[in-house]
């Protein structure tokens, strides 16, 4: 009798038992913690590429995005694609000019704040005075009574299943808005 009971009081393998349990959730914990960190520290760079090209606009606003503006008032400056240490220009608007030196300022302030995990950047520029634009009188110098909407887009690969689950192909679209007052130029007599 005294054999029977020594059996059943064993408690070999319950450690492993209880271990095999609260593994997942620990796991589960753990690369949920990872992904949303990975997701933050990608969310606040493209959110500062959106406020870094906004203040450039709001500034050097002359020559940006006003070869279109009769066409398409709200417009994508352009995108871009990184590969290993260069980058690969689409240009969305069929323009057949480059990008003029204001255009490459704010494009710069998109990449210099951009991490490499972020790809398929996307930048779109919209003055808000160019919306209620007329055909005669037009003076880009009257952006200044408007706004500059810089909006940055970019796509993230996300490091485990656990925030996969909730994406398209284990990528997530990140989006941010920077709105910035248009600064009036200082009037210079030549």
């Amino acid at each position: 009798m005294k054999h029977l009971h020594n059996l059943i009081k064993q408690e070999d393998g319950q450690d492993l038992i209880e271990f095999a349990l609260v593994l997942p959730l620990f796991l589960l914990l753990v690369c949920g913690i990872i992904d949303f960190g990975w997701l933050f520290y990608n969310y606040i760079s493209v959110e500062n590429a959106a406020r870094n090209a906004a203040r450039i606009a709001c500034v050097e606003y002359t020559e940006c995005c006003y070869d279109h503006i009769q066409k398409q008032p709200a417009q994508k400056l352009l995108t871009y694609e990184k590969s290993g240490s260069s980058y690969a220009y689409v240009d969305i608007n069929d323009r057949s000019s480059e990008l003029t030196e204001q255009e490459e300022d704010v494009v710069s302030a998109v990449q210099n704040s951009m991490p490499d995990s972020v790809t398929n950047v996307e930048i779109n520029i919209q003055y808000t005075y160019d919306m209620k634009t007329h055909p005669q009188g037009y003076e880009v110098n009257d952006r200044s009574n408007g706004d500059v909407v810089v909006v940055v887009q970019g796509d993230m690969k996300v490091l485990t299943p656990v925030l996969g689950v909730m994406c398209d192909n284990m990528t997530k679209t990140l989006t941010s808005q920077s709105t910035f007052k248009v600064e009036k130029h200082p009037v210079t007599d030549a």
